[in-house]
């Protein structure tokens, strides 16, 4: 198993049955049985982050899924050298990296926390281990990232054609 360590400056990790309780809570595992959210918790990692803390950063490749359980992330792209712009907040239930845990790309933004925050994360390699050897769970999985990133780009195409049709 990779370490997930790597992915938080500094936070708090959690122990296994605390997992395993913030994987059962979170909307994101909603329909997963319990053989599949025991499965999932020898795969996924949790931290509780002060608020101000980078989870991951833009650029690096060392990528990562991550669901927010409690508090609130921001999600910053640079502009320039030295500047960023924030982009979006997430909340409980939503992730970020889905697209870095598929084709391996480093992270497109930054993000870091805006208050205190509970995340769950499973890195690349813990993504990719987890489906070839329970297939169906990653199946599921898969299924989950696909129609995220589906809404993401239905939200992101209706965005730029309100910008197009105002110029």
């Amino acid at each position: 198993m990779s370490n997930a360590d790597s992915y938080v400056d500094s936070g708090k990790a959690l122990p296994v049955e605390r997992i395993i309780e913030l994987i059962e809570s979170s909307d994101f595992f909603t329909g997963y049985s319990d053989d599949e959210i025991n499965t999932l918790s020898d795969w996924v990692k949790a931290y509780t982050i002060p608020a101000g803390e980078f989870i991951v950063k833009e650029g690096k490749d060392d990528n990562c899924l991550c669901i927010v359980v409690h508090g609130s992330v921001d999600i910053y792209k640079q502009t320039e050298p030295d500047k960023h712009l924030k982009i979006a907040t997430v909340e409980p239930h939503e992730s970020i990296g889905e697209m870095g845990v598929i084709d391996g790309e480093p992270f497109s933004a930054s993000v870091i926390t805006s208050t205190e925050s509970t995340v769950l994360i499973m890195t690349k390699n813990n993504f990719d281990t987890l489906t070839e050897k329970h297939k169906n769970l990653g199946i599921k999985l898969l299924r989950k990232i696909a129609g995220i990133i589906s809404g993401q780009l239905r939200s992101t195409t209706g965005r730029l054609a309100d910008l197009l049709s105002n110029h």
